[in-house]
């Protein structure tokens, strides 16, 4: 018997358009069974009965673990990134899941890959492997990391796809570390996990090949297929949000998996919601 991939993903309602691609994609992709861990707010029971669905062509080799997760009480008081915490959430996966090891993963991608290789990566007592996308001098918030004491040369990981030693992180108490580094700079951390995680494991992770965690903004040159790649949707619009269907240049890739799942005929412009005018309105 295939061993057993174990997968951790974090989705409130705003991403769930983007959850189902995600998924459909990994088990698309994945020649082993996969264990899926859902962090999610706001999901109802129906919303989960949609997930099944949409994953019903791999009945045979998916296990669905859902775990509800309000995140206010401990990250409430951060500004997060567009205004939402839940991206926080990553955080604290080694206190919610009993797992020895996950790959993490957004909900914005599209996986053209299986992951058995990353998997098995042999870590070599780090705590998590990310793929390098830039150096602290080319991101967003450079001034205030290298304020902070970290060169300006150091590699950047991009959050969104990580292979994480749970079993590590809570021998170290990483989470404890993550929170006490997010209160003491909470007047300026105007953005997510991501610089918390940077500081945290500042040049002290397994930098893993950049195929596992490729960008595409909203206006990157359009690609064929997510053959071997997983395709970030960093930046917004994303593909499901508000008009991405007509902004984002890569939303063919996007779509070529959405028509498979339960969420076939969503339209950004028809399916709308006072809480995804809000996301819109933070986005703008």
């Amino acid at each position: 018997m295939k061993s057993i991939i174990s997968v951790g993903l974090c989705a409130d309602k705003n991403v769930e358009v983007g959850l189902h691609v995600t998924l459909y994609s990994l088990m698309q992709s994945s020649q082993h069974p996969v264990k899926i861990n859902l962090i999610h707010k706001g999901y109802t029971s129906t919303d989960i009965d949609k997930i099944h669905q949409t994953l019903q062509p791999f009945d045979h080799k998916y296990q669905l673990n859902t775990i509800e997760f309000d995140e206010a009480a401990l990250f409430g008081k951060f500004s997060g990134l567009h205004g939402n915490q839940f991206n926080f959430t990553k955080l604290v996966l080694a206190n919610l899941l009993p797992d020895d090891r996950i790959i993490y993963l957004d909900s914005d991608l599209s996986i053209g890959k299986d992951l058995s290789e990353l998997f098995a990566t042999n870590l070599n007592g780090l705590v998590i492997g990310a793929a390098a996308i830039e150096t602290i001098a080319d991101s967003l918030r450079s001034s205030f990391y290298q304020s902070i004491g970290i060169k300006k040369e150091a590699k950047y990981f991009n959050s969104g796809v990580m292979l994480m030693d749970l079993k590590r992180w809570r021998e170290l108490d990483i989470t404890a570390q993550c929170l006490a580094f997010a209160n003491k700079y909470v007047d300026r951390l105007a953005f997510g996990d991501e610089a918390i995680l940077n500081c945290i494991f500042n040049e002290n992770f397994h930098v893993i090949d950049p195929s596992y965690n490729h960008p595409l903004y909203t206006g990157s040159a359009p690609v064929k297929s997510n053959l071997n790649h997983i395709f970030h949707f960093v930046g917004s619009p994303k593909p499901f949000d508000f008009l991405g269907e007509l902004l984002h240049r890569n939303y063919p890739v996007f779509y070529d998996t959405l028509a498979q799942t339960s969420f076939k005929d969503y339209k950004s412009y028809r399916d709308f919601s006072v809480q995804k005018l809000k996301r819109t309105v933070r986005l703008s």
